[in-house]
């Protein structure tokens, strides 16, 4: 419950803090999940070497990207972070996934769970947009009201308006504000929206069908069989 009510807020109050401030909620809530899932020895290793490679790799690049981009040492160390909770994020989801799957029954918690966790996919998205723009400046295209291109580049160190991007995707909205441009981010995006429906068609249907028959049980053992 925490933890889906800190995504909302990232989502509808991102734009009033700074990015880093995001990350680090973002972090937080991660490791609340991994440690209930895997405890506290598996947690720091992933979240660890996912940020520990990406950023030595930038820094005997000389804090260079892709195209010999310079990012410096403070957005190379804010990529790395990006890394680490992406792969942190992949890695609760698949378990969080299993486990709901492996449910017999369901109550108020595992529904909140399961539609957090819907949250929680848009976010590794909104990860893997930020990483991709922070690598390649035009995979993305950002339009104002009047449809008039700003230039890619201010989508550049911009976790915000990817996140808000993601969760467009993911619910098939399309306004078209954003515009994925490159090859890899069209892929994801149309990935985004296919995994998002099948989500809310397979996982949550199901654990909607387990609480909705365990809401019948009670009910069903009050009425007599008629003689």
């Amino acid at each position: 419950m925490i933890g889906g009510i800190i995504l909302l807020t990232i989502l509808f109050a991102g734009h009033y803090v700074p990015v880093s401030v995001s990350l680090v909620l973002l972090v937080a809530i991660t490791w609340m999940a991994l440690l209930s899932f895997s405890g506290i020895r598996t947690t720091i290793l992933i979240s660890g070497i996912s940020f520990l490679i990406p950023f030595g790799i930038l820094a005997q690049r000389g804090w260079h990207g892709r195209g010999m981009a310079l990012l410096g040492p403070e957005e190379s160390a804010e990529v790395s972070l990006e890394l680490s909770v992406l792969c942190s994020m992949i890695f609760g989801a698949v378990i969080w996934v299993r486990a709901i799957l492996k449910s017999r029954k369901a109550g108020f918690d595992e529904v909140v769970g399961a539609v957090n966790l819907y949250a929680w996919i848009a976010t590794i998205y909104g990860c893997l947009y930020t990483v991709i723009s922070k690598i390649n400046p035009k995979a993305f295209l950002l339009h104002n009201a009047l449809t008039t291109a700003l230039g890619s580049e201010q989508m550049r160190q911009n976790f915000n308006e990817l996140y808000y991007f993601s969760f467009v995707t993911q619910t098939t909205v399309g306004y078209g504000d954003i515009l994925p441009v490159s090859h890899f981010a069209r892929s994801l995006a149309i990935s985004q929206a296919i995994i998002g429906q099948f989500y809310v068609a397979v996982v949550l249907t199901y654990i909607l069908n387990l609480w909705i028959s365990d809401l019948r049980k009670p009910a069903d053992r009050g009425v007599e069989p008629q003689k």
